[in-house]
């Protein structure tokens, strides 16, 4: 299944590869003419929304460059390296932890808490494979198309308290911060759990893919802080979500995302995707 999904992403025209996608996903047809939902919206967003800077701020390694040009270098997590090919990588010269990411994709990161137990063969095979990967296509997520395929090595960094890095997830919409994701499980074989927030604080009681995912976890102490830089992020794209870390109050920049999980993770209960979707104000008329 998997192989002839990877085959039909490549000959089917975008607009009809995403609605194939949402309805083998959601189960339902696609509303493009009048979409509603939050990831009905992402759906449009993909196909008809086009800012060349989304490119920029999608590419792991370009939108550092970006940031510090805007006199926020002080949020980026220290690099090690950047790579056109897994054979430029020199292990011994890495610290013992370190965190390595494709630029041009999502979910590809390996996580090396201590390179001695590491198989860097495997770790070698797998890069390769990402660097041979147009992550546009899996999706049809607009902002990847043109990225330039590299590697990027950073520090490894971790919330002590937790034993494991907290993500702090800003839903933006039109220059606003309106809704935060704390993210975390990325080790647990329960898979990642979430806590929500409105921007007052209060939790919101939703969660992703499915019911039991809730993650008992009060808003930071950092909340505030956090808030403000992600409203001075965003910028005015209909939306865009702002990625931070807090680690000892210090606040780092993580990523941003335009599409996340490409549109395709319900969100439990369903009633929250319009709500979310209510904040998504898509630009001028929508298209058939």
């Amino acid at each position: 299944m998997k192989k002839f999904l990877r085959r039909l992403a490549r000959v089917l025209p975008d607009k009809l590869y995403v609605q194939f996608l949402y309805l083998k996903t959601h189960g339902r047809l696609l509303r493009l003419h009048r979409p509603r939902t939050f990831n009905e919206k992402v759906q449009w967003y993909k196909l008809y929304y086009r800012d060349p800077l989304m490119t920029t701020l999608s590419d792991k390694y370009e939108v550092r460059k970006y940031l510090q040009a805007k006199d926020y270098g002080r949020l980026l997590n220290e690099l090690y390296g950047v790579y056109e090919s897994a054979d430029e990588i020199d292990l011994a010269t890495l610290p013992a932890s370190f965190v390595l990411k494709a630029t041009h994709g999502s979910s590809m990161n390996i996580i090396c808490r201590d390179k001695k137990n590491l198989d860097w063969g495997k770790c070698r095979t797998l890069m390769d494979r990402w660097l041979r990967t147009d992550y546009f296509y899996s999706g049809r997520q607009w902002a990847y198309k043109n990225i330039r395929p590299r590697l990027i090595c950073e520090k490894y960094l971790q919330n002590e308290e937790f034993a494991e890095l907290i993500d702090y997830k800003f839903y933006c919409f039109h220059g606003r911060p309106e809704v935060l994701f704390i993210c975390t499980g990325r080790f647990d074989p329960g898979g990642v759990k979430f806590a929500v927030f409105d921007m007052k604080g209060n939790r919101i009681p939703v969660c992703k893919c499915k019911a039991g995912n809730d993650l008992l976890m009060e808003k930071p102490g950092t909340f505030d802080a956090m808030k403000d830089l992600a409203g001075e992020l965003c910028g005015e794209f209909p939306f865009i979500r702002v990625d931070l870390y807090s680690i000892k109050d210090k606040l780092i920049f993580s990523e941003f995302t335009f599409y996340p999980d490409s549109g395709v993770i319900p969100f439990t209960p369903d009633q929250y995707n319009y709500f979310f979707g209510d904040f998504f104000v898509l630009p001028g008329k929508t298209i058939c």
